[in-house]
């Protein structure tokens, strides 16, 4: 199990930070309906895409405050780069 899983320490996130992940998560889920409602506009996906991205920061930031090992961070920074790398790919 610790090949593809790794051990969290009990450090849990701080209240502002969930309630941040929960309105990015239902705007994403609207923004998702909305684009798909629309005729699949690629301007709503671009949004999600650039949420994920937000979401992403906020996960290695807060991952560096709560002094995980360095891999933990680098890897949320790279996801942040990817989702934003696939918003210019919808870029009108």
């Amino acid at each position: 199990m610790g090949l593809f899983f790794q051990e969290r320490s009990n450090k849990k996130s701080a209240k502002p930070i969930i309630v941040i992940r929960i309105l990015m998560l239902t705007t994403m889920v609207i923004l998702l309906v909305m684009g798909t409602i629309k005729g699949v506009d690629f301007s709503f996906f671009r949004l999600i895409f650039i949420l994920a991205g937000i979401g992403s920061i906020i996960d290695g930031v807060e991952s560096y405050f709560q002094g995980e090992n360095k891999k933990v961070y680098f890897v949320n920074f790279g996801f942040a780069i990817l989702w934003l790398m696939l918003t210019l790919q919808f870029w009108d």
